[in-house]
Formats: structure tokens, sequence, C-alpha cells
């Protein structure tokens, strides 16, 4: 009998979870909630930062591919009055503009082009093409605003001490000495033998990890052979 009313006893007893045992329930569910938390943060994080850069990469391929094609095509063109235009006439260390034998309407037309390219106020870098047009009997001229399009992405702007986008070499192999403005002077136009361009493109307006750096020298063989297209 007794250990019938114990067996009853302890059946009816509605005492539930003492005080410790919740708190360490609470504790070891908050251990597995923050270790979640902070892994699922954490991979927001990397596949954020993942995207960022392989965005970076494709605008700054695809930039590198156009400047590279166009700069390697630079050529001069014989003016009117029996003169010849450099093929560059404007070189900075963020902007350039050179004639260049490059066709990207189609692969058939011989007609030089006028290709600036140069970094806005909003970093973007754009570029802009004027068609020449022909004078007789061998000579060009290149006249109105032409078109314009945006490479796309945002150019990082370079340290005081850092590479510059546009760095130029001549034909002794000596880098050109730019002026205080960042110019080449322009009696060394025409002994710019190569281009080195060093083009970084970031999203965020500060440095940051998720930047992509290409760099590419351009060899200007039309020039070192000294032949015009």
């Amino acid at each position: 009998m007794n250990r019938l009313r114990a067996a009853l006893g302890t059946r009816g007893d509605d005492r539930g979870v003492s005080l410790a045992e919740l708190l360490v329930a609470i504790m070891v569910f908050g251990i597995v909630l923050a270790v979640v938390s902070t892994t699922f943060v954490s991979l927001t994080k990397a596949t954020a930062q993942a995207r960022a850069i392989d965005g970076n990469t494709r605008v700054a391929s695809n930039a590198m591919s156009a400047l590279t094609r166009t700069i390697r095509g630079a050529r001069t063109v014989p003016l009117a009055a029996g003169s010849e235009a450099a093929a560059f006439s404007v070189a900075t260390r963020e902007s350039l503009t050179v004639y260049t034998a490059v066709n990207t309407d189609d692969s058939f037309s011989t007609t030089p082009r006028r290709v600036s390219f140069t970094v806005q106020a909003d970093r973007a870098l754009r570029e802009s093409t004027v068609v020449a047009t022909a004078l007789p009997p061998s000579y060009w001229q290149f006249v109105g605003a032409g078109r314009t399009r945006t490479l796309g992405g945002q150019v990082a702007t370079p340290q005081a001490v850092g590479t510059p986008l546009f760095s130029y070499v001549d034909f002794s192999g000596n880098p050109i000495a730019v002026d205080a403005a960042g110019a080449v002077p322009a009696a060394s136009l025409p002994s710019i033998a190569s281009v080195t361009v060093s083009l970084t493109v970031d999203r965020t307006s500060t440095p940051s990890s998720q930047a992509v750096t290409l760099q590419n020298t351009i060899a200007l063989t039309n020039l070192a052979r000294g032949a015009t297209p």
C-alpha cells in the first residue's frame, strides 16, 4: 500500500523544471543560436564579397580589352597642308586621345578614328570616338563630338605615390616624365612608344578588398616600325 501511494504521489508531482535546469537550457540554446547566426553572417558577407569581386573583374576585363585594342592600333594621321598629326594629341595620367586604325564598326574600312579615354568626376571611364572625314587627295579631318560610351565600373582614385591609370615609355625604353599637371609635354608626344595601363576598378568610394587591378603594357607596333596603316 505504501508503495502504491508513493507511486501515485510521484505521478501527481507537478513541480516541473527547476530554475537551474531552465537556465542551463537557455544558455545552451543561446550558444547554438550564436554559432548559427555567426556562420550565417559570415557566409552572407563572403558571398557578397565574391559577387562584388566577380563584377569588378568583369568590368575591368572589358574596359582593359577596349583600351588595349584601341591603343595598340595607334597611328599617325596625314593632315592638310602636308602636316602629319602625332598618334597622341593628349597623354596624361588619367586621360589620353589617340588616332587609331582600329575600326569598331566593321573590319573593312580603313578610316582612322580619334578616340579619347577620360575619367569623369564620378570616376567612370568614358570613351569618345570621332570618325575621320576624308579630304582629297589623301588627308583627314576630325569634326563633331562623335559618339561616347561609358566602359563601366568606377576607376579607383590613385594614391599620391600610386601607379597612374596611364604611364608612357619612349622608343629608348625610358619613362616619359609628365609635367606638374600630370600631362606629357607636347614636344614628347611623338616619342611615345608604349603605354602601360594600370586599371583598378572598385565599386566603393574608398579602397577595399573588393577592388580588382589589371595591368597591361601596350606596345605601339605601328609606330615602332614607322608604318602608317
